[in-house]
């Protein structure tokens, strides 16, 4: 019976080892055709991000209620240019899509960030870090991305001191952070600041941290990390009507008054069911309309040049399938003028 048991899992490995093989060959043999597709992708969301410009009334802002966030077409607009559309299982040729769009403007720009002392501390104790943490991250990011090889007052984390002395050493960056990954590299950052961690059982998460309701919402009892809270291309403001309540704490000053007016932010936006991502939201139309957002919670800090209704850069994930081959393929896009936008970045994941 041990013989036996012990054949039938070696042929299950080997069966399964097969199909991998198998599937990797077919990607590598459809990989032309699967990087075209998710090129398609892409140009298919720049399309879906001008059409929403020119429809009046929707044109001046961006919301979570809108077809390129949500997938989902308004039938009260005429004309409808997203009519009988899908953004799920688009068929190009013999190959077929599926993209979402991400605007980046949701979360903060990290390179704003990392010479505002108190922002990043809110930051970082909202990841749960303690102070000590924080004294050196804070450092460690200024010689991230400083231009010169001069590490801060008593924090040698520039070349030549602490990543010169690494197993696989490496130098600082000197230079704004292009990708978010980065920050992986940086002295002081550990995964838990940067993926943020599960909040202790037993206890009632933090309502800033779990990220709010809906579409932008963390799993419940997730704590907030780097990456829900930064981004690393965007324009300076963070958009009122897509980021989290996470963020939006963050933007406002981190305090109870943030907290508060962040939570009702996102409550008056996602409308009546109180989730957003429905035809029922209400987002901010214009920037003098944030302060209807903000009825019964307004922050303590100056927020009127923090907040903004509208997004400039977007992230698309296309999945693209010919036949049994899958490949997944990341860009960044800006927008140029009211109608064009421009690909800054193209990888394959």
């Amino acid at each position: 019976m041990l013989v036996v048991l012990a054949m039938g899992l070696t042929a299950g490995a080997f069966a399964y080892a097969m199909k991998v093989e198998a599937r990797l060959a077919q990607n590598t043999t459809s990989g032309g055709e699967l990087t075209w597709l998710g090129l398609s992708g892409v140009e298919l969301a720049k399309w879906v991000l001008a059409q929403q410009n020119q429809i009046p009334g929707e044109g001046a802002y961006h919301g979570l209620n809108q077809f390129w966030a949500s997938g989902i077409d308004n039938p009260d607009l005429l004309p409808n240019p997203y009519e009988g559309l899908s953004l799920k299982d688009f068929p190009v040729g013999d190959g077929r899509i599926t993209i979402t769009i991400l605007d980046q403007e949701r979360k903060v720009n990290i390179n704003r960030a990392v010479y505002d002392k108190v922002l990043l501390e809110h930051a970082i104790s909202m990841t749960g870090a303690q102070a000590s943490d924080a004294d050196v991250l804070m450092s460690a990011l200024v010689d991230w991305v400083d231009p010169d090889n001069n590490s801060q007052p008593g924090r040698p984390a520039e070349t030549g001191d602490y990543y010169a002395r690494l197993q696989v050493p490496y130098q600082a960056k000197n230079g704004p952070i292009d990708d978010l990954g980065e920050l992986l590299k940086v002295r002081g950052m550990s995964r838990a600041i940067f993926f943020g961690v599960q909040s202790p059982t037993g206890t009632r998460p933090d309502p800033r941290r779990i990220g709010g309701v809906g579409s932008t919402a963390l799993p419940a009892g997730q704590v907030a990390g780097f990456k829900d809270l930064f981004c690393a291309i965007s324009i300076p403001q963070v958009n009122v009507n897509t980021a989290s309540v996470a963020v939006l704490t963050l933007v406002l000053g981190g305090d109870g008054a943030a907290e508060n007016a962040a939570e009702t932010i996102v409550r008056n936006r996602a409308g009546p069911d109180g989730v957003d991502g429905t035809q029922d939201d209400t987002p901010a139309k214009n920037p003098g309309d944030i302060t209807r957002l903000m009825a019964g919670g307004a922050p303590t800090a100056p927020w009127q040049n923090l907040l903004a209704v509208r997004s400039s850069v977007f992230q698309v994930v296309v999945d693209a399938r010919l036949g049994p081959a899958r490949q997944r393929y990341v860009a960044l896009i800006q927008q140029q003028g009211p109608q064009g936008y421009l690909t800054l970045t193209f990888r394959q994941e």
